[in-house]
């Protein structure tokens, strides 16, 4: 059996930093970001959640509420 191939280094569209990277593709806004492990799951259960990824996302395609909530981190 052949192992799976070393996902590509690089930034991490998140945390900024320089690690394996997956896409990860948004359900909210459809844009692929760029993920390392532990962003790509924490934009994964955000979604999960009815919340956001990132500061721009929240912005765009939320409510002022939405963007509050994301602020304080409530979710």
């Amino acid at each position: 059996m052949t192992p799976a191939p070393t996902p590509p280094l690089g930034d991490c569209q998140l945390c900024r930093h320089r690690k394996h990277l997956w896409p990860h593709k948004s359900k909210r806004d459809g844009l692929v970001r760029n993920l390392c492990g532990g962003c790509h799951e924490s934009a994964s259960l955000a979604e999960e959640r009815g919340g956001f990824i990132d500061f721009d996302q929240a912005h765009t395609h939320g409510s002022d509420e939405d963007l509050l909530t994301w602020l304080r981190g409530d979710l």
